[in-house]
């Protein structure tokens, strides 16, 4: 996600898009039998440390639930509450009846886990007066973010693949923002969760989540081969105007949790987006979603927020950092950008650094080319903890894996490479 001014986040408002077919789109994912491990009944599920600890910047848990969508989101209500002391937020009741008449609607899948969030609580969802439809996670961002999709005939392995770096601030949102920050308060990407979950409804997927428990999903694939990853995007101080408060339809953390849900393809995927209300809860994004075809694209909104672009690669690697894309029509046209992070900078980096490989790239190659732009050099300023590369994660669309390598902390010595969990893979299981 590329690095926004504290005066740009501190501006942060929503606008809203216009809603096309409430209520008249039916996720394609939901009407497919997607491949699920065989359950004895009941909640299937599982628990792992794999990376990280107290004496680390992040601690990662690896979670691998089967079963109906209420009992997951029930088991992760207790998630939220015994490892994070999560409560339930209150807001208005007009915005929480549209809350939860979107999700009914539009997304169910959601929305029976939301019902199972309500009863972890003691509630019911219909009627508690607090919001059951998230579980914010150290939610108390400085973004960037560098990806690459590979289409299969791009690679050795004759895989698609999209190749993620993700960049965060260190600190918390607190601090983010120049205010006191709580003693006991965490960093807000210190908990994260691999999530690897066989749904009784939606397809299984394996994501990686952070901020909210329950909806969100920063990057992740599906068992159809479907591969998403949102990005902070910057277009001057006028792009920022999120709400700071949920809303109904889809906040920018869920977008992808959503696609992976409900699609199997890229054209599915365009067609959910068109059709289904968004909004930026905190940072405007966009997105680069994929599938094991080959085919890409990038899904953008205009400044007002009024106008959505696709940018489709036809066929060709296709690269996203945190600029609107949709407004340069070649690299040629970014504006010129010295080495230090900057957006313009890491896109022509990568672009370089693929053009220089004449026939397929390696997973060592594609490795390589996030690592180029990678955030380990950018230090602290004005008093604000560093931005870092918490985790460079990769994708194969066509074996089901995820690759991924998180920041542990700093170097032990000055100058040194921060420390790092070296690369844990994942892979879904009976996902073809």
């Amino acid at each position: 996600m590329s690095k926004i001014s504290k005066p740009a986040i501190a501006a942060l408002v929503l606008p809203f898009i216009a809603f096309i077919g409430v209520g008249l789109w039916s996720p394609p994912g939901l009407a497919v039998a997607a491949p699920k491990p065989a359950l004895a009944g009941g909640l299937s599920f599982s628990e792992k440390q794999v990376a990280g600890g107290p004496s680390d910047f992040m601690t990662v848990r690896h979670i691998k639930m089967a079963g109906g969508n209420r009992d997951i989101g029930k088991k992760l209500a207790e998630i939220a509450k015994n490892h994070h002391a999560v409560t339930l937020r209150t807001t208005d009741p007009t915005t929480l009846r549209a809350r939860r008449d979107f999700y009914r609607r539009n997304y169910p899948n959601h929305f029976d886990r939301a019902t199972g969030v309500a009863e972890a609580f003691g509630l019911t969802l219909e009627t508690a007066n607090v919001d059951a439809m998230e579980l914010p996670l150290n939610l108390e961002l400085s973004a960037g973010c560098s990806t690459v999709y590979y289409p299969p005939s791009y690679t050795e392995s004759g895989h698609a693949m999209l190749s993620r770096n993700y960049d965060w601030n260190t600190g918390t949102f607190a601090e983010w923002l120049g205010q006191p920050s709580k003693s006991n308060s965490r960093a807000s990407t210190a908990d994260v969760y691999v999530m690897e979950v066989y749904p009784d409804k939606g397809y299984p997927c394996l994501y990686l989540c952070a901020y909210d428990l329950l909806g969100a999903c920063l990057d992740g694939i599906n068992s159809a081969g479907l591969t998403v990853a949102m990005l902070a995007v910057y277009d001057g101080p006028q792009s920022n105007d999120p709400a700071r408060v949920s809303q109904a339809g889809l906040g920018e953390v869920e977008v992808p949790r959503f696609l992976l849900d409900t699609c199997a393809t890229v054209e599915e995927a365009k067609t959910a987006l068109m059709t289904t209300k968004q909004y930026y809860g905190f940072v405007p994004s966009h997105y680069i979603i994929g599938d094991r075809s080959g085919k890409s694209f990038l899904w953008e909104y205009s400044t007002g927020h009024n106008r959505e672009y696709v940018t489709d690669a036809n066929g060709q690697p296709q690269f996203i950092t945190n600029h609107p894309v949709y407004k340069y029509k070649s690299v040629e046209d970014l504006p010129k950008q010295e080495p230090g992070g900057g957006s313009f900078y890491r896109f022509r980096r990568m672009q370089e650094e693929v053009a220089k490989v004449g026939g397929k790239h390696s997973l060592d190659h594609i490795k390589q080319t996030n690592f180029c732009v990678r955030a380990s050099a950018q230090a602290a300023s004005e008093g604000r903890k560093p931005l870092r590369t918490l985790w460079h994660s990769i994708y194969d669309c066509q074996d089901l894996t995820l690759q991924v390598d998180f920041y542990l902390g700093e170097g032990t010595s000055p100058g040194a490479s921060p420390r790092s969990s070296g690369y844990l893979t994942f892979r879904l299981e009976n996902g073809k």
